[in-house]
């Protein structure tokens, strides 16, 4: 090998360890900036969450409750008793003409007052037949059978007077409910107009039948 080969060898084999050296730590200080850049963006990341944490505030405020209607007056109070009474006592007479016009309540209207009227009436006299014998315990007597007799047949023409209310009459009076309760004002002041034209022409019809009367006796 020449002087020449030789020192060319050595040249190169400077070079190339003059070269290789920044290489390598280009690359470890490409490594750090990596870490030292992950560290930063790491940072950069948590820290708009530590401050939103810390711009958190709990509020100790009660919340405002909703503000309610305002309280009625006297006169406001008097005024709306007022219409409740008017609209209940309108609500009544319509349910009245409603189970008056019922077919068939008006006869068990009879037939109970009878019951309960009959009832009462023994009861009476059984009162009197025992004011008659007061002090004597003899019931075999004529007063004394009648006073017992009354009685019990009083007891029974009561209570059956009320069993037939229940019985006969009281689907009247639901039907007549639920009729009401399907009707608006509107409906209920008709009712009334009609009841107060039909009273007007059976008032009509007497006079004109009391007029007849008279001019036949004359």
């Amino acid at each position: 090998m020449s002087l020449r080969k030789t020192i060319d060898g050595a040249r190169r084999e400077a070079q190339e360890n003059t070269v290789g050296l920044p290489k390598k730590e280009a690359e470890a200080t490409k490594d750090d900036d990596e870490k030292k850049g992950f560290s930063r963006r790491s940072a950069a990341n948590a820290k708009p969450a530590r401050e939103a944490a810390s711009s958190v505030r709990v509020s100790s405020k009660p919340k405002k409750g909703v503000v309610g209607a305002p309280a009625e007056t006297k006169e406001q109070k008097r005024e709306r008793k007022r219409k409740e009474r008017e609209q209940d006592d309108l609500r009544n007479r319509a349910y009245d003409l409603v189970l008056r016009g019922i077919p068939g309540y008006k006869a068990s209207e009879k037939i109970f007052f009878i019951l309960m009227g009959v009832g009462f009436g023994l009861a009476v006299i059984s009162l009197i037949a025992g004011y008659v014998l007061e002090g004597n315990d003899n019931y075999t007597t004529m007063q004394g059978v009648l006073s017992v007799a009354s009685l019990v047949a009083a007891y029974v023409f009561i209570i059956g007077s009320f069993i037939y209310d229940l019985v006969k009459r009281r689907p009247y009076r639901r039907e007549a409910e639920a009729r009401v309760q399907g009707l608006t004002d509107k409906k209920i002041m008709d009712l009334f107009e009609k009841e107060r034209s039909a009273q007007n022409a059976k008032r009509a019809q007497k006079e004109a039948a009391k007029a007849q009367g008279k001019g036949a006796k004359k």
